[in-house]
């Protein structure tokens, strides 16, 4: 009966492994996005939506199986729900926005009156993330990652190229999904928000887990912000 029990362990640990690869191979390919018609957006290119590659009822089956080897008695059950939302996690659709919300002369202006000058090159002089609109999130529901980002371009260099990246992380620590997106219309000095939203997948713990935004300008990360998010049933 315990070499039985062993092998199951076993089992467990290699269906924790395969879950762990569909979340890790998961090619993300943009789709094709249109244009706002309406709202605050008007006329802007809709946001890409970032999506993968990966089979959806492949990612949670394999994450049920996983989570159910690993449960005890009735624990299968809660395992086997608690494994298929982390599974659904491996085919998260990430849509990502940068808009301008404060012109170049303004920022430029804020820059020399407290610094004296503008810099010779490219700084992020602010970069602040929050959750919109709270920090506690049902399972299931949409999340919103909202970041605002100054940027001052240097005058002996070129537009910054911007891109930024979220990654979620367990209540444990552990490293769950992580997603870069190009901030393509960032060009220049001004101040700007970024959107990301996706849908946290059903089924996944409740419990205190981390949203870490990172910024990289010009090949090289420059700030990072991290941020609780409590999930509840």
């Amino acid at each position: 009966m315990r070499i039985f029990y062993r092998s199951m362990r076993a089992c467990g640990l290699i269906a924790s492994g395969a879950t762990l690869a569909v979340i890790a191979g998961c090619a993300q390919v943009p789709a094709q996005g249109g244009v706002h018609t309406s709202g605050p957006y008007a006329g802007q290119p809709a946001a890409q939506p970032e999506s993968s590659g990966c089979n959806t009822g492949a990612a949670v089956a394999v994450g049920a199986l996983a989570g159910a080897l690993f449960g005890k008695g009735k624990g299968h059950l809660v395992g086997a729900a608690v494994g298929a939302g982390l599974g659904a996690l491996a085919c998260t659709v990430y849509n990502y926005r940068a808009r301008q919300v404060r012109e170049r002369t303004a920022v430029e202006a804020d820059y020399v009156r407290d610094r004296g000058a503008l810099p010779e090159n490219n700084t992020v002089s602010a970069y602040q993330s929050a959750l919109q609109p709270s920090t506690t999130v049902r399972a299931g529901s949409p999340v919103e990652m909202r970041s605002n980002i100054v940027v001052v371009n240097g005058t002996r260099d070129q537009a910054p190229r911007l891109s930024e990246t979220l990654t979620l992380f367990s209540p444990d620590g552990k490293q769950l999904s992580t997603v870069t997106k190009t901030a393509n219309d960032i060009g220049g000095t001004g101040e700007y928000q970024t959107n990301f939203n996706f849908n946290l997948p059903k089924g996944i713990e409740n419990g205190r887990y981390m949203l870490r935004s990172t910024l990289t300008m010009d090949g090289r990360q420059v700030d990072s912000n991290d941020v609780p998010m409590l999930v509840v049933s």
